[in-house]
């Protein structure tokens, strides 16, 4: 992999602006899988992705090519894209799988191991910087996850294992899409995502199709809407912080899940998860607090 462009000595500015696009991507990834846990009882896994992939293909070429034409929506990087992209899929059909069977808080509990391995293989791969306190931010996040999870108390069955793949593959995606945000805009990355994931899906969603009811049309559109938002807003905030700001922002997601799942389904949740949430909230907000005081010194 090409070293990407260093953002450690980000401004204030510039910081905040990319934690804001998280936040933003934050909301879009708690609408895939609430959208996911809606239409699973009657559509596919396969079929759900390539539905999404088809939604955002169709969103993004509607509102990018009469602006800035297909040519600026090509990207430099084929070939890595299209490893990012297999990557990609095999970690959503790992959490997509896992949604149907385990609770959505514990699904995105599981899921807050992605900012630490994501930064460990930054380190190892790109040579990102992570600096001590974000070590230590998101060890506190980690904690909190274990809080929620209790491995040892409560058992991790298959489902959770496949979600633990998952978390490792998205890991592995988010560095590429780093690496890939130094070449190509945030509309390349996501008219490329969703023209490659078509390509990829086509044959398992023909095998599988169910053909889809009209009240499963604000669903699909809410599944691929928020991919759209997702993977825009990440490629944004990417260019202007690092991997390990950007993903610990990511475990307000939680919270917000355990009230939707409760609120439209009636999926309770243990003390412990509030217990959990606590903790991953503060220690994103010790985060983003310390980002934005470097960020002011480095200014100064």
């Amino acid at each position: 992999m090409t070293e990407p462009k260093s953002t450690a000595n980000a401004t204030r500015a510039e910081t905040l602006r990319g934690i804001g696009w998280t936040v933003i991507a934050t909301g879009g990834l708690a609408g895939i899988v609430i959208a996911v846990r809606a239409l699973k009882p009657d559509i596919s896994v396969p079929e759900l992705l390539f539905l999404r992939a088809v939604i955002g293909l169709v969103a993004i070429s509607v509102i990018m090519i009469p602006k800035q034409g297909i040519r600026a929506l090509i990207t430099k990087r084929p070939g890595l894209q299209f490893v990012r992209n297999a990557t990609h899929v095999g970690a959503q059909y790992c959490v997509f799988f896992g949604v149907i069977y385990v609770p959505l808080a514990v699904v995105t509990s599981v899921e807050y191991t992605i900012p630490a391995i994501t930064a460990a293989i930054a380190a190892m791969t790109i040579g990102e910087k992570v600096k001590r306190y974000r070590w230590i931010g998101m060890a506190i996040s980690f904690m909190g996850v274990l809080i929620v999870v209790r491995p040892g108390i409560v058992p991790v069955t298959l489902p959770i294992m496949v979600v633990i793949l998952g978390t490792l593959l998205f890991s592995a995606q988010n560095v590429m899409v780093k690496v890939l945000s130094q070449t190509d805009s945030a509309s390349t990355m996501v008219f490329t995502m969703n023209a490659i994931q078509c390509l990829i899906l086509i044959g398992p969603a023909i095998y599988l199709w169910v053909t889809p009811q009209w009240h499963h049309v604000p669903w699909l559109l809410l599944l691929g809407f928020s991919g759209i938002i997702t993977h825009f807003c990440l490629s944004k905030a990417l260019v202007l912080i690092d991997t390990s700001v950007c993903f610990p922002i990511d475990f307000l997601r939680l919270p917000f899940i355990a009230v939707i799942a409760y609120l439209i389904w009636d999926e309770t949740f243990s003390p412990w998860v509030a217990v959990g949430a606590f903790v991953i909230f503060v220690s994103t907000y010790f985060l983003v607090h310390k980002e934005a005081k470097d960020a002011e010194k480095s200014e100064s």
